[in-house]
Order: C-alpha cells, then sequence, then structure tokens
C-alpha cells in the first residue's frame, strides 16, 4: 500500500544539506565533485546546497585539491567559527558553564561549587548570571551561539526540559528549557548528567562511535548512561542509568533516597568523606581550602596522603563490584570511570580492574576495555555534542519561500 505525503522544496534542500554536513563531519575536507559522486547527486544540485551553507557561514572553502584529474577544486569543511555553543555542568557541588565554538575550541568558562542545601532557585540564578556573560562574550566574537545543553544530576525529563526529581538534591519538578528558551531566544536542551558523560565518550572518546559501552559519573552521586548497538538506552521515561539507587549493601547507611545500602552510600563522595572521617582525615570548613570537597577528594589523594589512598582502595574494589553487574547485563566492549572523582579513580585502576574480572564471567571480561576518565570534562562534551548534532539536524538555512509538491512513497 502507498502513502501519500506532502513535501516542500525547502524540505529536500534541507536533507540534501544534512547530507553534505555529514559527508563533511565523517570525512572531513571534501571538494563539490567528490560529495556529489558520494551522494549520487548533480554537481548542480550540490553546488546550490554548498552556496547556502557557505552563505550562512556553516561551511567554508579551503585550500584547492591537487590530487584528482581535470581542473582542481576548492575543498569544502565545517566551518569552526560559524558560531558558538554554551555547555552547563550542573552537579550536585559544583557548576561549570564553557562557551566553545562549533568546532569544540573553548573560548570561555566559568565554574564555582555550590553550597550544600542549596535551593535550585538560587542555584539557577547563579548560573543565569553566568550564561549571560557566556552569551555576551559570543556576541563580542560575532558568532550565533546556536544553543545550550544543560547536564543535570538526577530524573531529567528532556522532553519538558527539567528536573523531574533529585534523588540526592531532593529537588522536584525544577523547570529550565521554557524559562531559558524565553530568556535567552536560542534553543536550550537538557541531559542527565551520566547520560551527557556517555554522549561525550560516544562522540569524542578514543573510540568514537562506539557501540556498546557503559559510563559511570562519579560524583556526589552516581549514575550510568548506557550504549548498546550504538544506541543510547533512556527508558520509557527516559530516566534510566540511576545505578548509584540500587542495593549494594545488606545493613548500610541510610542514602538520601530514603532507602538503605544503595551503592552511592557507598562509593559516592558522600561514602568517601563518610569512610575518611572513620580514618581520621579532617575536612577543612567549605570554602578555606580555595576549593569545593569533592576536588579536595582528588587534590589530597593526588599528593599521596596515606589516609585517602587506604580509603581509595576501598571504594575502587566496591566500585568494581557494582560495575561487574553492569557488565554482565549490558555485555559492553568498554566501560568507563567518569565524572568529578574521575581523577582519583585514576589511582585505584587496579582495584578496580581486580574486582571486575574477579567478579565478570571470563568469556565476557576477556575483551572488555576499563578506562577510567580524569579530565571531569565528559558530560560538557556531551553538551557540546547534543547541540552540534542539532546543528547537524537541521543547519540554518536561508528562509527562500518555494510552492509545495506531492511525493509518493511506496
Amino acid at each position: 500500500m502507498s502513502a501519500k505525503q506532502r513535501y516542500d522544496r525547502r524540505d529536500i534542500r534541507r536533507l540534501n544539506a544534512v547530507s553534505v554536513l555529514n559527508q563533511l563531519r565523517a570525512n572531513g575536507p571534501m571538494s563539490r565533485a567528490m560529495i556529489a559522486g558520494t551522494l549520487g547527486l548533480t554537481r548542480a544540485t550540490i553546488s546550490n546546497i554548498v552556496k547556502e551553507l557557505l552563505e550562512v557561514s556553516i561551511v567554508s572553502e579551503t585550500e584547492y585539491n591537487e590530487g584528482g584529474a581535470g581542473r582542481p577544486g576548492l575543498l569544502l569543511n565545517l566551518n569552526p567559527d560559524s558560531g558558538s555553543i554554551i555547555a552547563v555542568d550542573l552537579n550536585l557541588s559544583h557548576f561549570a558553564v564553557v562557551l566553545t565554538n562549533v568546532g569544540q575550541d573553548t573560548l570561555w568558562r566559568d565554574h564555582s561549587p555550590l553550597l550544600r542545601d542549596a535551593n535550585p532557585e538560587e542555584v539557577l540564578v547563579q548560573i543565569v548570571k553566568s550564561v549571560e556573560k557566556a552569551l555576551d562574550f559570543s556576541a563580542k566574537q560575532n558568532l550565533r551561539c546556536y544553543g545550550i545543553c544543560v547536564a543535570w544530576a538526577g530524573l531529567v525529563d528532556r522532553d519538558q526540559g527539567e528536573l523531574a526529581y533529585g534523588p540526592t538534591s531532593g529537588w522536584e519538578d525544577v523547570p529550565l528549557k521554557r524559562d531559558w528558551e524565553s530568556r535567552f531566544k536560542i534553543p536550550v536542551y537538557v541531559e542527565n548528567e551520566a547520560h551527557a558523560g556517555a554522549i561525550g565518550i560516544h562522540h569524542f572518546g578514543a573510540r568514537p562511535g562506539i557501540r556498546n559501552l557503559v559510563y559511570l559519573s562519579l560524583g556526589v552521586g552516581l549514575g550510568a548512561g548506557v550504549y548498546v548497538d550504538g544506541v543510547l538506552l533512556r527508558g520509557k521515561q527516559g530516566f534510566a542509568g540511576q545505578v548509584g539507587h540500587t542495593h549494594f549493601l545488606n545493613n548500610g547507611v541510610r542514602c538520601s533516597c530514603g532507602k538503605q545500602g544503595c551503592w552511592v552510600t557507598e562509593i559516592g563522595a558522600s561514602g568517601i568523606e563518610r569512610k575518611l572521617t572513620a580514618a581520621g582525615f579532617t575536612f577543612p570548613k567549605q570554602g578555606s581550602s580555595g576549593m569545593d570537597w569533592v576536588d579536595l577528594i582528588s587534590e589530597e589523594a593526588l599528593t599521596g596522603n596515606p589516609k585517602v589512598l587506604l580509603v581509595l582502595r576501598e571504594v575502587g574494589s566496591q566500585l568494581g563490584v557494582g560495575a561487574a553487574r553492569l557488565i554482565q547485563t549490558f555485555n559492553p566492549s568498554m566501560i568507563v570511570i567518569g565524572g568529578r572523582l574521575g581523577r582519583a579513580m585514576q589511582l585505584v585502576q587496579p582495584q578496580i580492574e581486580s574486582a571486575i574480572f574477579s567478579e565478570t564471567l571470563p568469556y565476557m571480561a576477556e575483551p572488555l576495555e576499563v578506562v577510567v576518565s580524569p579530565s571531569g570534562e565528559d558530560h560538557i562534551q556531551g553538551c557540546i555534542a547534543t547541540v552540534f548534532d542539532s546543528i547537524m539536524k537541521n543547519p540554518p538555512l536561508a528562509a527562500a519561500q518555494e510552492p509545495e509538491w506531492s511525493l509518493n512513497l511506496n
């Protein structure tokens, strides 16, 4: 049975433009003739599309292609300075705002620790001021901002663009997308932080495009982003990956979510703080050290503090035991431990790997790659990738008015 669908020429033009951009994204600089040959379109069609993309500066012409037969053609490439992207990492103890160009070069950044038990209104006012500064900097560089993406800890409703519930923070029904789009007049995307971290590794990690991946975001909270066969698993409501609030230890401590013995209570920052206090480590008052308490754990570990390292070895083993359960559930080719405590976890990677490989079935463990990501920027990278993907899928084009036409699809 055939279906009739109405298209106008703008739709076809946009689909062709997306195809051209994807070729440049995947292959780097290409001539018009190379793109036409790859896509099976006429050179005239490609020339018209490229003309529009040049007009809006999303692509640029570079050097001549001297390698082919006949007259050399100018190579085309994505223009890194066609616009800007804003990424916001809103963690439970810290926020960061990063402005990049489309080429992912960092142009401006701001970050600040957050007070414990701060309410969402106070936090968002602080972040809005930072975003306004980023937009002002972008405007001064004559860069159009294509969008903002926020990585948020908790149950994120992506469609509504809000935090539905933060099991650790206790925040509920905190809107963002609607308010920010009204304020800033640009698209706003909202992601769970672990999902954003997985997107960042999938796009920009050591093996871009990896199809089977488990990403663990470890900081004050603990969440997972999981790719299976190249698809990020989100679940029915988009809340998949709340592994920190799965049962881990009988007779464990009470979790902020109300349950007892959750995994995050043992390996999250609050669990590490509790264990360090029991080991005799004294935390300075917040703010007196010039850094927030999550950073402090990493700094003390990196300086070789024996009490901190002893606790982190225990945490590394507990992290590996829980990670093994995820490995046996999803059978990834890579598991990445990232987030704010990634730097500290680098120091106990042997304990993590030992626990993973002892708790995982051999046939699943042998091909597994264990990576500890120390940068703490995975969430930011995922936000950048989210906005960049939106540009590639819906590029700005001239708003020409053209008649509709019908296409029969069988």
